[in-house]
């Protein structure tokens, strides 16, 4: 009799899974699957086809401040200015010029795990366009560095970064202060006055390499031509050496303040958790969890948050009668390794305990108490992040290749709702248990911060004190 049930245990399971399979596959929802082809030299090749009449190519690179050395911190910014001033075969002057011919559009991004250089244009110029792209990043300008160096210092002296950038600047260099992955992406950067070319170069050897590489398009275009393309303009770029170990980067509790009382009444906070990476079992929860937390703008939005049915942003905005923060974001940063989740808060200085204080709150209570409702709300509200976006062949490129970076193919929107809707309650407080109950925060501040609690009590309002 066991054996019949555990039989019939097996063949559901079975069929379940069989199920899921089915319904994970992209044309079960009537959408194009993500091909992928790797070329000779470790290449990688992705494309999600659409009807229509432009298309986005891009290159997506495994490379960020991330794989800078102490002795080239600062590289991956001076990359990003010379990126336009032109190659040795397309002077500035000459690639401004057949970019605005293509009547094309040309994005490039650097962060701290990947760099991307993209381009939206017609069907008819993906050619030209794939050859722009292989110019810049194949032979960037790092001839230009001697002439437009004092020039890119006096840009990055004199440019106010947003203030949200900054903190979040500041709580990667307090929790990973010891791995290059605390390095800033926004400045200051010690030594860069110093960097020469050969440092950019030795940056570029090093990690602008064939199997770090994705080439991503999307819109109406043919896998097969768009392998030919890459072939011939990205068949000659070098393996890297053999990958070498390397240490998971150590989580630091501390917290790093800037007070200013002369800053203005605002004060901006930011707490974090030390998380998990991309492919981790537990990567759906946290971006259910920080859908649970959400996020608030003071008189912004559809529905008032005095009136929120989430219960963090309706404790914020009722607090002290008026509201205690101006604004907060919960966030959920994944790292091939590690990760990073949080919140950002923009409050007045008399309100920084209560502010500081309810979010700590909010996150404890995920440990405790969260109920049914409360995840099925924030399951809704996180597949409408996902799919709600503009649409465009850009984020549709962009999505495929940082895909691919991250999991080594492309994740159909099919397959991310069967995730999420496997996500309950319990799950959500074995993860947030697991990760955020008692554990060490990294905390950053800037501003008037004469209310914020002291170290030692944050990280007691990270666990229930019951006694």
């Amino acid at each position: 009799m066991l054996g019949r049930a555990a039989k019939a245990t097996c063949s559901r399971s079975g069929l379940v899974r069989g199920v899921s399979q089915v319904l994970a596959d992209p044309m079960a929802w009537n959408q194009a699957p993500v091909t992928v082809t790797t070329l000779s030299n470790g290449v990688r090749v992705a494309t999600k086809e659409s009807f229509s009449e432009t298309a986005s190519v891009g290159v997506y690179l495994d490379a960020g401040t991330r794989n800078e050395t102490s002795e080239t911190v600062g590289a991956t910014y001076l990359l990003e200015q010379l990126s336009l001033t032109g190659t040795a075969k397309r002077p500035m002057e000459k690639l401004e010029s057949e970019v605005e011919s293509l009547g094309a559009s040309l994005e490039m991004s650097y962060g701290r795990e990947h760099s991307s250089f993209a381009m939206h244009l017609f069907n008819k110029d993906l050619a030209q366009g794939v050859d722009i792209l292989a110019d810049m990043v194949t032979a960037p300008g790092v001839a230009n560095l001697d002439k437009d160096k004092a020039k890119i210092l006096w840009k990055l002296d004199i440019t106010e970064q947003p203030t949200r950038r900054v903190i979040d600047d500041r709580l990667h260099a307090c929790a990973f202060r010891d791995y290059s992955l605390g390095f800033s992406t926004c400045g200051p950067f010690d030594g860069i006055e110093n960097l020469t070319q050969a440092h950019l170069k030795q940056y570029i050897d090093s990690n602008y390499t064939a199997e770090k590489m994705v080439i991503a398009a999307s819109g109406g275009i043919k896998h097969g031509e768009v392998v030919k393309l890459a072939e011939k303009a990205f068949g000659s770029v070098k393996a890297g050496p053999p990958v070498v170990g390397t240490t998971k980067p150590y989580f630091c509790g501390a917290e790093l303040l800037y007070r200013n009382d002369e800053m203005g009444p605002t004060a901006y906070i930011a707490v974090g958790w030390e998380a998990v990476p991309w492919k981790s079992p537990d990567a759906v929860t946290f971006m259910v969890m920080q859908s649970i937390i959400g996020s608030y703008k003071k008189n912004s939005g559809l529905v008032p948050g005095s009136i929120s049915g989430n219960r963090v942003i309706n404790a914020v905005a009722n607090k002290m009668g008026v509201g205690c923060a101006d604004e907060f974001e919960c966030f959920m940063n994944f790292y091939k390794d590690t990760g990073l989740f949080g919140f950002y808060i923009a409050c007045d200085e008399v309100a920084v305990e209560h502010a500081v204080g309810e979010l700590m709150f909010g996150c404890n209570l995920l440990s405790f108490s969260v109920t049914d409702e409360e995840v099925e709300r924030a399951k809704r509200e996180l597949k409408a992040t996902l799919v709600n976006g503009s649409g465009s062949s850009m984020e549709s490129c962009n999505e495929v290749g940082t895909q691919v970076l991250a999991y080594g193919r492309g994740l159909p929107p099919a397959e991310m709702m069967l995730r999420i809707d496997a996500v309950d309650a319990e799950e959500v407080k074995r993860v947030a248990y697991k990760y955020l109950n008692d554990q060490e925060i990294a905390i950053t501040g800037l501003g008037p911060l004469h209310g914020m609690p002291q170290f030692y009590s944050m990280r007691q309002k990270t666990t229930m004190v019951r006694y």
